[in-house]
């Protein structure tokens, strides 16, 4: 399969190799050229690499941020050609997937993803396609979804060895990354902002680390998709706030009982969730 990838970035060069060592031919668009210089060196971006090489994908992914994918789409749909499949790995998709429905040409198939994937630096230089082993992938079927499209998103998945695949609407995923991705990042950056005492660094140990570990985050990327789905995040947030308080409160009354009660329904809780 012939493979355009849209922004080389931390996810799309993981994807431009990965995919490239499962036997595809990929090409890559990046504003910083030195990456695609790199990635053709490499050996994951063909040689003949061009933006005109859009026309022959079979598949294209845009891996910016939400709005420059819309942008991208823009400025350069007079490239894409009849029964090409479009597709994203973008953290939101409600506001993104109507925008770009609205603007897709004729004849181009569109279904969404979201690799449930990262690592806390960013960039080209940051890859590693062996980081989504095994993890979650979210199909996102809209308005301009084929028949054909949850079959090649999952030949994706495979080939990048992805674990449980998951197919959903756009309303639903955004509502469930609101609460398992944004609202764990902003418990990690509000943790770490509540801290006033010096000697913190020198008391942390391994529940610490590992619940502020992606507080280290890409204030730029993260800053769009939190006001992109502020409604669901929003709601997500007064959620956590009720539990919040109602531990403190029980604390406060020295509700042994109780509190133990609440600290037991939640270790069985999350045991359920390794259970496959």
């Amino acid at each position: 399969m012939k493979i355009f990838v849209v922004g080389l970035g931390l996810i799309g060069a993981s994807y431009a190799e990965g995919l490239h060592q499962a036997g595809h031919h990929v090409y890559g668009y990046d504003l910083i050229e030195k990456n695609i210089e790199k990635g053709i060196h490499l050996g994951f971006i063909e040689k003949d690499n061009s933006l005109s090489k859009i026309s022959v994908a079979d598949l294209i992914i845009l891996a910016l941020y939400p709005k420059d994918n819309v942008e991208f789409i823009q400025g350069n749909k007079n490239l894409f050609t009849a029964g090409q499949i479009l597709t994203d790995v973008s953290g939101t998709k409600v506001w993104m997937m109507e925008e770009i429905e609205k603007i897709l040409p004729n004849g181009i198939s569109y279904t969404s993803h979201h690799p449930m994937a990262g690592r806390e630096s960013s960039g080209f230089e940051s890859r590693n396609f062996h980081m989504f082993k095994n993890a979650n992938f979210i199909i996102v079927k809209g308005k301009k979804s084929d028949k054909n499209d949850v079959g090649v998103l999952e030949l994706v998945a495979n080939n990048l060895k992805f674990g449980k695949i998951t197919v959903t609407d756009a309303k639903t995923h955004d509502e469930l990354i609101a609460f398992t991705s944004q609202l764990t990042h902003i418990l990690a950056v509000t943790l770490i902002q509540s801290d006033h005492l010096k000697e913190t660094k020198e008391a942390t140990g391994d529940s610490f680390r590992d619940l502020t570990r992606i507080a280290k985050i890409n204030e730029v990327m993260w800053t769009e998709l939190f006001l992109e789905n502020k409604d669901a995040l929003v709601t997500k947030i007064n959620e956590f706030m009720t539990e919040l308080v109602y531990i403190k409160e029980l604390i406060l009354d020295d509700d042994k009982k109780r509190l133990m009660n609440y600290l037991k329904e939640a270790k069985e809780k999350r045991k359920s969730f390794d259970i496959s």
